[in-house]
């Protein structure tokens, strides 16, 4: 069953429940109030004939005449013996007198019903003129209210038609209403799944409701997922490119050496060099690609207490023996030590420190600092810098600033791409401020709290 039709069938059969519920507790209230008004006028009635009649028998008066005089508009008054027969009726209607007779010997009024008829029946004992005790019944029609309590009947009937009526439409509409959005919702991921493109759905900004929300979210994940969609087939398309060219270099040597390497030494150390170059390149950026393409949960740091100041100095003394560059160390600070991985942050001070002997020539200065709560260490080169409209895509992998230089400087433009999500994990941040032609400084801000949600 659809959720529109259960929307109906549950509303529905929730507000017949209601009508009948309200509306027959309504309605049997009123008959039972109707039904006690006239059996207690009945009673009082009745009582009058029998006080009446006891002083008419005492009297040996006319106890026809009596009753004549006290018989109601639409009843009958009868005196009915042990063996339950009328010895004396008195009616206006004929039909009356067929009413079947009941000797109770005890006061009793009750509704009876014949031919679909209700009746209001008293019965009182009395002492009859031979000296028997018999029972005078007084009966009277109670086709009246009746007629008023079936009226009240249609009058609720049609009441609850006239509500049934236009809460079956409402809750049409409400359904629709409801279901309108999701139907779109339906409609627009099957297309994306028959059609594979990204669509969004329309939206009315009528109302700021559930739905609404729905659908913004909605969007907000298509909108996500064509990010990531891209950036995928950004990545698939620069990795493709990047590995082309260490694939080319490495093809051209491997011609070179099969058509002139046995005939010329020089080109074979030539050869043999670039390969190895190239396939030591490719290695580190496969690592590297892989590193980025992993979900986070390859990123799960061992935290352990970490000395800042003595990763800087360790990583600066195999730059600087590596590369014969000059690397100063400045402290700002009694302690930097921090909880965190200690592998992932010497990659990024590597990181950091191989990016400032790329492009600069001249000494390379390493700053630790205490501040706001944070231990941050910064690097500082003197060398080309780099354009501000530049600055913000520098974590974008494979982003190079300047790209004629890639060959001369080698990378692949992923280091602080893999710099800037190790820091994002120790919940810290990393940032870039350059001048053309002076220089420029990196600078990663850690907290210092020993314990803290780290990624």
């Amino acid at each position: 069953m659809k959720i529109k039709s259960k929307i109906l069938v549950f509303s529905t059969v929730w507000l017949v429940l209601m009508l009948l519920l309200i509306n027959g507790s309504i309605f049997l209230l009123f008959q039972k109030i109707i039904y006690d008004n006239e059996r207690n006028r009945v009673t009082e009635h009745t009582r009058s004939v029998v006080a009446a009649t006891n002083q008419a028998v005492a009297a040996n008066e006319d106890i026809r005449a009596l009753f004549r005089a006290y018989l109601p508009a639409n009843g009958m008054i009868r005196i009915i013996t042990e063996e339950t027969t009328a010895v004396l009726t008195i009616s206006r209607e004929g039909y009356m007198q067929q009413l079947p007779t009941k000797f109770q010997n005890q006061q009793s009024v009750d509704i009876r019903t014949f031919d679909e008829i209700p009746y209001a029946v008293a019965s009182f004992p009395i002492i009859w003129t031979d000296g028997s005790i018999m029972m005078l019944e007084v009966t009277e029609s109670l086709q009246d209210s009746k007629n008023i309590v079936s009226t009240l009947f249609i009058v609720l009937s049609i009441a609850s038609m006239i509500i049934l009526i236009p809460a079956l439409l409402f809750g049409n509409m409400l359904s629709r209403l409801i279901l309108t959005p999701i139907n779109t919702l339906t409609k627009t991921m099957k297309q994306i799944q028959t059609t594979g493109d990204y669509k969004k759905i329309a939206l009315e900004e009528k109302s700021k409701d559930e739905l609404y929300t729905m659908g913004t979210t909605f969007n907000q994940m298509i909108d996500i997922l064509e990010q990531n969609f891209q950036k995928q087939q950004q990545f698939v398309s620069d990795a493709s490119h990047e590995l082309k060219t260490p694939l080319t270099v490495i093809e051209s040597y491997a011609s070179m050496l099969k058509r002139w390497g046995r005939k010329k030494p020089e080109l074979l150390d030539e050869s043999i060099e670039a390969i190895y170059s190239e396939a030591v390149r490719m290695k580190e950026m496969t690592e590297q690609m892989l590193q980025l393409a992993n979900g986070d949960s390859q990123w799960i740091l061992e935290k352990k207490d970490v000395d800042l100041l003595e990763v800087c100095k360790q990583a600066s003394q195999h730059i600087q023996a590596t590369y014969q560059r000059e690397i100063s160390i400045i402290e700002d600070g009694t302690s930097f030590v921090i909880c965190a991985d200690e592998n992932k942050i010497k990659q990024v001070v590597y990181i950091l420190l191989d990016n400032a002997r790329k492009y600069s020539h001249d000494s390379i200065t390493v700053t630790l600092r205490e501040k706001n709560n944070t231990y941050s260490f910064s690097v500082t080169d003197q060398g080309i810098g780099i354009p501000r409209d530049e600055l913000d895509k520098l974590f974008d992998r494979f982003y190079r600033v300047d790209k004629a230089r890639t060959r001369e400087t080698g990378g692949a433009g992923l280091g602080l791409s893999i710099a800037k999500k190790i820091v994002d994990t120790h919940d810290g941040t990393i940032d870039i401020t350059s001048t053309e032609g002076k220089g420029t400084t990196v600078t990663v801000s850690l907290p210092i709290q020993v314990e803290r949600n780290i990624k």
